[in-house]
């Protein structure tokens, strides 16, 4: 055999090594293409599954905050209410409480005009020699001195 036919069976034996070559590179690169779009894939997918987990979190929270608030606003009504009855009924009191004192100023000034009369009228009876009726206790107590001759 020639050395050109060996050449020949040793190119034709390369072209299939090249080729088998060329097919595991291939191969290992989809492979490893394969594997780092499956780890993007898992993680994309852990990343929706956190999102998920933080969406249904976060519904829970605002569902509980929105109770709360409800809760609150309720309660404040009720104390807006209350107050505002407080408020009535310290304005009925004050005026109650007004009309009162001056309700008392009236009778104290009238009793004190009926002992100044009354005061007047035993004058009158002592100067006229006439002697006042006895006090009692149906009057008060309140005691006229009686007059020494």
């Amino acid at each position: 055999m020639l050395l050109s036919d060996i050449i020949i069976q040793i190119a034709i034996g390369i072209v299939p090594l090249g080729v088998a070559y060329l097919a595991f590179r291939s191969a290992t690169d989809a492979n490893h293409k394969t594997q780092q779009t499956t780890i993007l894939q898992v993680e994309r997918q852990a990343e929706l599954e956190r999102s998920k987990v933080d969406a249904e979190a976060f519904l829970r929270a605002k569902t509980i905050y929105e109770d709360a608030l409800n809760q609150m606003e309720k309660q404040l009504h009720r104390i807006q209410d209350q107050a505002k009855q407080v408020s009535t009924d310290l304005a009925h009191e004050q005026s109650s409480s007004t009309a009162m004192r001056e309700q008392i100023r009236r009778l104290q000034a009238q009793i004190r005009a009926l002992e100044r009369t009354v005061f007047a009228l035993r004058a009158q009876l002592l100067a006229a020699g006439l002697s006042p009726a006895p006090t009692s206790e149906l009057t008060g107590p309140y005691r006229v001195p009686q007059r020494q001759e």
